[in-house]
This record gives C-alpha cells, sequence and structure tokens, in this order.
C-alpha cells in the first residue's frame, strides 16, 4: 500500500460537551446567535456595532480632497491672454499699414502688392513679417493654451482659469481677424 496517512480534517472536532445548538462549536466571545427560524424576545435585541457587522470604521468613507494647485489652469489663461492681446496689437499695426495702400471703391477696397513702388514695397514689408509672426507663433501658442486649459480643467488643477483660457484662445483668432478688417477699413477711408 501507499505511505499516504487517510484524510484528516483541517479543524479537530469539538467535544460532544462543549458543541452547541445542532452540533455547532459555541460562537467566541460571547456572542450567542439564535438558531434558524427562532426570533428573541421583543425589546432583547442585540443593539448594532460597526465591530459585529460590516466594515471597520474609516473604511468605505469618503476622504477629503485633496487641494490640488491651480497653477496650470493659471499657466494657461496667461498664454491665452497674451494671445489675445498680442494677435490685437498684431493685427491694428498690419491693418493700419495695409490700409494706407489700399485702393477704395463705392463699397469696397482691395489690397494688391503688384501696385505698390519699390519705397511702399520696403514701408510694407515689416508688416508681413508681424503677420507671419502673428500666425505662426498665435497659432502654436493659442493650441498650447488650449490644450493646458482642457487638462486644468480635466484634472482640477485650476478648472475655472482652465475654462476661461479655452474660452479665450478660441476667441482670439476670430477677434484678430475682426480687428483687422476694421483697422483696414479705417485707415482706408481715412487715406
Amino acid at each position: 500500500m501507499s505511505d499516504v496517512p487517510p484524510f484528516q480534517p483541517a479543524v479537530p472536532p469539538t467535544p460532544p460537551g462543549q458543541q452547541g445548538p445542532y452540533g455547532q462549536p459555541p460562537q467566541p466571545y460571547g456572542q450567542q446567535h439564535q438558531p434558524y427560524g427562532q426570533q428573541q424576545p421583543y425589546g432583547q435585541q442585540q443593539p448594532y456595532s460597526q465591530q459585529q457587522y460590516g466594515a471597520p470604521a474609516g473604511w468605505g468613507q469618503p476622504g477629503e480632497r485633496e487641494a490640488r494647485p491651480r497653477t496650470l489652469g493659471l499657466i494657461a489663461m496667461l498664454i491665452a491672454l497674451a494671445v489675445i492681446v498680442l494677435s490685437v496689437i498684431a493685427s491694428i499695426i498690419v491693418g493700419t499699414t495695409f490700409g494706407q495702400y489700399a485702393t477704395t471703391g463705392d463699397a469696397s477696397f482691395s489690397f494688391d502688392t503688384r501696385d505698390l513702388t519699390p519705397d511702399q514695397a520696403d514701408a510694407v514689408a515689416p508688416a508681413g513679417i508681424v503677420i507671419g509672426a502673428q500666425i505662426l507663433f498665435g497659432t502654436i501658442a493659442g493650441i498650447l493654451a488650449i490644450v493646458l486649459g482642457i487638462i486644468a480643467v480635466a484634472t482640477r488643477r485650476g478648472r475655472a482659469f482652465g475654462v476661461v483660457a479655452i474660452v479665450v484662445a478660441a476667441l482670439a483668432p476670430l477677434l484678430s481677424f475682426v480687428v483687422y478688417f476694421v483697422a483696414l477699413a479705417v485707415t482706408a477711408a481715412a487715406s
């Protein structure tokens, strides 16, 4: 035969004198439970105890939220404000410069660089550089402000600042375009 001992239970049986009802071992620490189907007399119910039932105290309870720094939202808002201010200034410069050399009609105006003399072309060249820089850096900084604003809103790191950054950065190109055409029209009408 084999040398394997026969199966033995993991918990030794309790002696017959120490068994509870239905052959079960007694409950530890004086916590006697009524067998199924038997009720305790009215008024003698055991009070609810957090240690006896459910999770221990402190578990499963919402804690206080960590205070997150609002720096990311603030940075996004400052970038967006810088974009809108610099974009409006660049639009005023470009609009007034091009407006001086625009030709006006009854209800319209046009600007064609082929109609410029060499001296006029030299005067307009810096405005062309300004408009190129405005498009390039304004686009990059505006997208950066929108992305940082979205991250700030999503991660709750300056949510209000992030919302302002998103709105301002999205409005910057529209406002810049309107300011450019107003400055162009006013300057063209004055010359």
